[in-house]
């Protein structure tokens, strides 16, 4: 048989939140406070998460209030509602309780109370909307290697010459990619008259290899790259992409640090085009507090005829083009995105509040286009020729790359915001 305690207002969670409330009048003292005996239902804090959660499950024992029973809560069968699921530390050691079958007793309340209720709705013609739910997907699909900017190896030299006015003699500082000859650095002697440096006899051509030329062109990448990745923690992400790019696999690329930067992009949008913001909008309207649930009937209204939230039509979609982003790297790595994920992962409704997990999957090419370097802009930059050089050219045609980041978010609200 195990002994429990019962439980107080200001007893603390596991994770560090403490309940708030409980019944006035039902108290006991300690240390000059009155401290309320708490039931199932009272608010909660969390420790690791904002917002107030619920005391879930009681020990058996009622308390009636304005007519409606509520369990006495009790530390072997009460835990918190907040996403931790913490347990709590009892204060009061005097006031305790016996319990023979603990074990499973608030899920099976919990369970059958949900099953009540799912019940009661059907009843009246209410069915939850299934979850996890897309909600919203870009025209580009995912996983898209027919994309233009994925095209590797498939220019010859004339093409390069000709269309995109690409000389290859002269698109690297560093090597000849088409005689496969290294560069010297330019005028070795500065300090020597014209006179002088005609007198020295011809510096020896170095031939290279293949491969030895594009690992120059790689390393000149790389530099030139460093010009827009210089400050913050994501600046070495262009360097890692490139040297991805250089093994030639084609393989998609990830990073702890860039799905970082989704979440961070996603968290700091505080505009009104915020696609979270839009979807909190939805939930807001859509939930039906009663039921627990968003309903089924209400699908034709959320979505439009591809599937997609209505609202999140009228959002902008993460990318990276601010002007911190011309400086951290990500401009570069990423910029624009090609495309989108938007999943409702979970929806947890307690009561008059809810709390939905929101998942974020976003692919981006790590490749180059013909328009990229037909812009007036952008071709005048020896990084972009360079780069379309070791892509494209049938000489070299290394590999681009999918990059994929992944986010999952939360949003909370309350019934009547």
């Amino acid at each position: 048989m195990a002994k429990g305690f019962f439980l107080y207002h200001l007893d603390k969670t596991t994770c560090g939140g403490r309940i708030l409330a409980g019944a006035s009048d039902d108290t006991y003292e300690i240390g000059g406070i009155e401290r309320q005996k708490v039931r199932a239902g009272d608010p909660v804090t969390c420790g690791k998460h904002e917002g107030r959660f619920r005391v879930c499950g009681g020990m058996g024992d009622t308390y009636e209030v304005g007519g409606e029973l509520k369990e006495w809560a009790g530390s072997l069968d009460s835990y918190s509602s907040c996403p931790c699921r913490a347990r709590f530390i009892p204060v009061v050691e005097t006031d305790t309780y016996e319990s023979t079958c603990n074990a499973g007793r608030v899920a099976e309340r919990e369970e059958t109370a949900r099953k009540k209720k799912l019940a009661d709705a059907k009843e009246k013609g209410l069915e939850p909307m299934p979850i996890p739910a897309l909600i919203y997907q870009t025209k580009n699909r995912m996983d898209d290697y027919q994309a233009k900017d994925m095209h590797h190896g498939d220019l010859d030299i004339l093409t390069l010459r000709n269309r995109f006015r690409i000389d290859v003699d002269n698109v690297s500082t560093k090597v000849n990619p088409y005689t496969l000859t290294a560069k010297e650095p330019l005028n070795p002697y500065p300090f020597l008259s014209p006179y002088e440096r005609a007198m020295l006899p011809d510096e020896p051509v170095r031939r290279v290899s293949k491969q030895e030329s594009a690992g120059l062109m790689f390393d000149e990448f790389r530099e030139l790259a460093k010009l827009y990745s210089f400050l913050g923690p994501y600046k070495n992400i262009i360097t890692e992409m490139i040297d991805h790019m250089q093994e030639n696999t084609g393989t998609p690329y990830s990073s702890p640090l860039l799905d970082r930067a989704l979440k961070e992009q996603i968290l700091n949008d505080r505009s009104e085009q915020s696609s979270l913001l839009r979807i909190k909008t939805v939930l807001d309207k859509s939930i039906n507090y009663d039921y627990g649930f968003i309903p089924l009937n209400k699908k034709s209204e959320l979505f439009d005829e591809k599937g997609n939230f209505k609202d999140l039509n009228r959002t902008v979609l993460p990318k990276f083009d601010s002007l911190v982003d011309r400086t951290n790297g990500l401009v570069i790595t990423v910029h624009d995105t090609w495309s989108t994920h938007i999943t409702l992962a979970s929806l947890e409704v307690n009561s008059d509040s809810y709390r939905a997990k929101v998942h974020y999957r976003i692919q981006d090419h790590f490749g180059l286009d013909d328009d990229d370097v037909l812009n007036p802009l952008y071709r005048e930059f020896r990084i972009f020729r360079l780069w379309f050089t070791l892509q494209r050219w049938d000489e070299y045609g290394y590999r681009p790359f999918i990059t994929e980041m992944n986010a999952t978010v939360e949003i909370s609200g309350r019934r009547g915001e």
